[in-house]
């Protein structure tokens, strides 16, 4: 009689095989991608145009070298904060009173596509993903009165 306990079927070893030669693949795609990258970083470092940047703001140039982690971004003085614009300053506040794109549309008397248009570019501005974020980073930065409330909208 013949053991069938250790016996893998056909069909799961073509399985087993084929996720097994996927992994391999993605192993070898990921070190491709590596070096790829360490070598659009090194090509970048060498670049001009970056030394051009770093002596216009009086910063220097220091090329990034491989295996050393990047010092994190600093946050932006204000005054070079983009700015928003004053229609996009009603729109926000607008927003905070938690109101919908079409009320802010009617509040203005514009199209819910032009206040779309609005919200991606505070959204751009601001550094914001969501509707809600924009709101918390305006809050923060003081672009709106933390006075208002989000409540029942009323037409």
């Amino acid at each position: 009689m013949i053991d069938r306990t250790n016996v893998v079927p056909m069909a799961d070893r073509r399985i087993t095989d084929g996720v097994d030669a996927a992994i391999v693949a993605l192993d070898e795609l990921l070190a491709i991608l590596e070096k790829l990258g360490d070598f659009a970083r090194r090509a970048r470092g060498g670049l001009p145009a970056g030394r051009e940047q770093a002596d216009e703001c009086g910063a220097v140039f220091v090329p990034e070298q491989q295996g050393v982690p990047r010092p994190a971004e600093p946050e932006q003085p204000a005054d070079r904060v983009q700015r928003l614009t004053r229609r996009q300053l009603e729109v926000l506040n607008l927003l905070t009173q938690g109101l919908s794109n079409r009320r802010i549309g009617r509040s203005l008397h514009i199209t819910e596509q032009t206040v779309k248009a609005h919200l991606h570019m505070i959204y751009h501005k601001l550094g914001a993903a969501d509707r809600t974020e924009a709101v918390v980073i305006a809050m923060h930065r003081g672009l709106v009165p933390r006075g208002h409330r989000a409540g029942p909208v009323q037409d």
